[in-house]
């Protein structure tokens, strides 16, 4: 696909994205999508939940577009199937914003999406770790074992970026800064596709941030399953001059602030006898705004969780 077709497409996604956000109000009250304040609910207004409608109608179509114009077969499939999986989620996301479904079913159809994409396609299957920092391998066993795992790593994912969004911008600008990352390693062929998406989280982040709208379960699901999945497909590309595009280190390091505090909140949770879903004001960025403040801590959380996992990707950069 010629640039100026690209171009085309990034200005179409950005534009379809700030018509929606410009349009959340009368459009999430028409789906009944709305987050009103009541209980532990701090925001002053009832809140649109535009995350995952703005995943459906303005990411997956033009990602369909920029697909169908060209894309190279070894990652034709793959990438519909990328689109599938995030789709399918923002509309398990939205089902809970608007009918509160209970974690079990959230829990069993999310490893339903996994297990299905890591089974059909192996870019989506992670069947040995490989570290360089120290150098090993560590094989993962059968075809079924390692689908458990990949299964297991994108379920506690899209479940930790979820409990992160708690606050305005917090995981937005934490989905930006991990894409710009993983950037640096994409294939040639995924770098203008993972523009395309920054392009969508941009505009949300500025209307998130402005408190107009609320990613919602919705918008949580889909951005972080499109960021897993978008992740493993890396890891399993081969670097100029390693085995890998990126190292296990280098995925685990990425992921660690919101997957720890999500580890810690369960186990806190469960010996205080309660859901590892319950809500309360237990979160890492709560703590951070306690004693910093607000945005200051927004920053430095930021800092926190992407500054190490940028500084490795760029020490170890085998793209350029």
């Amino acid at each position: 696909m010629i640039d100026v077709n690209y171009f085309a497409l990034l200005v179409a996604c950005a534009s379809m994205t700030l018509f929606l956000c410009f349009n959340a109000v009368r459009l999430c009250a028409y789906l009944n999508l709305v987050d009103v304040p009541v209980g532990r609910k701090q925001h002053k207004t009832p809140t649109p939940l535009m995350g995952g409608v703005v995943m459906i109608a303005a990411l997956a179509p033009v990602a369909l577009v920029y697909v169908f114009s060209g894309v190279s077969d070894r990652w034709f499939g793959s990438l519909l199937i990328w689109i599938a999986c995030v789709t399918i989620m923002a509309f398990v996301g939205l089902a809970d914003d608007r009918h509160t479904l209970s974690p079990r079913v959230r829990l069993l159809i999310s490893f339903l999406v996994f297990a299905t994409a890591a089974a059909v396609d192996p870019t989506f299957n992670v069947r040995v770790l490989d570290f360089n920092l120290p150098k090993f391998s560590m094989g993962l066993g059968t075809w079924w074992i390692a689908i458990l795992f990949t299964t297991t790593c994108c379920v506690g994912l899209i479940n930790a970026v979820n409990m992160a969004d708690g606050k305005n911008g917090l995981v937005l600008g934490l989905s930006i800064g991990w894409l710009l990352i993983l950037a640096t390693r994409a294939p040639e062929t995924l770098t203008p596709f993972i523009f395309l998406f920054a392009a969508v989280l941009a505009v949300l982040f500025m209307f998130n941030m402005a408190g107009r709208l609320f990613l919602g379960d919705g918008g949580a699901y889909a951005i972080a399953t499109a960021i897993g999945l978008l992740s493993i497909m890396i890891y399993n590309t081969p670097g100029v001059e390693s085995l890998r595009a990126v190292s296990a280190e280098e995925i685990m390091l990425l992921f660690l602030v919101p997957v720890f505090d999500s580890f810690r909140l369960t186990y806190t949770r469960l010996r205080q006898g309660r859901s590892p879903m319950s809500a309360d004001r237990d979160h890492l960025h709560h703590h951070i705004q306690s004693i910093f403040g607000w945005p200051f801590g927004l920053i430095l959380y930021w800092v926190v969780a992407l500054v190490p996992a940028a500084l490795l990707f760029f020490a170890g950069n085998t793209k350029f």
